[in-house]
């Protein structure tokens, strides 16, 4: 069983606003977009709470290309374990019109995540990604034939405005 955290924020400003978690990864590439992970609101003088574990996993959408402003609403979540290299990696594949996770023989190195796109997932349709907790960490447009590494050792950031969970930060 992972560890939990939990993060109390305090609304010590003038306004009205949500409170949102991130996260960033070291040498994060251009294409792999920060999710906001948490997000609740708060108005001000009061206290919101965020509690998690660090039980990761795999996620995807066909909700199209994941471009700033877009919400990542997830269709399928499923574990992943990083420490573990049969349970490290999914293949990502679309039959009979429809994407899901499904096994792959291909693994990545202890302690990175891998999703492996086959022919049949055309470019742009689809986003895939890793997330933490149950919700969507980080995500990045689905393309055919590309083996997609996420080296998961998270940065975390908080924010104040107007965020909602899944949306691209």
């Amino acid at each position: 069983m992972a560890t939990k955290y939990s993060l109390t924020v305090n609304n010590n400003s003038q306004n009205y606003g949500n409170i949102c978690v991130f996260q960033t990864l070291p040498d994060q590439p251009d294409n792999f977009m920060s999710l906001a992970w948490f997000s609740k609101a708060a108005h001000c003088g009061t206290s919101v709470e965020f509690e998690w574990t660090t039980d990761y996993n795999f996620l995807w959408t066909d909700q199209g290309e994941m471009k700033p402003g877009v919400t990542f609403k997830a269709s399928q979540v499923i574990d992943a374990k990083p420490a573990d290299i049969t349970k490290n990696s999914v293949a990502f594949t679309k039959e009979y019109g429809a994407y899901r996770f499904a096994e792959t023989s291909k693994y990545t190195k202890e302690g990175t995540l891998g999703i492996y796109t086959d022919q049949t997932v055309p470019h742009g349709e689809a986003s895939v990604g890793i997330g933490m907790s149950g919700n969507g960490t980080f995500a990045v447009t689905a393309t055919p034939n590309y083996n997609f590494v996420f080296k998961p050792h998270p940065r975390y950031w908080v924010v104040f405005g107007t965020y909602q969970v899944g949306v691209n930060k």
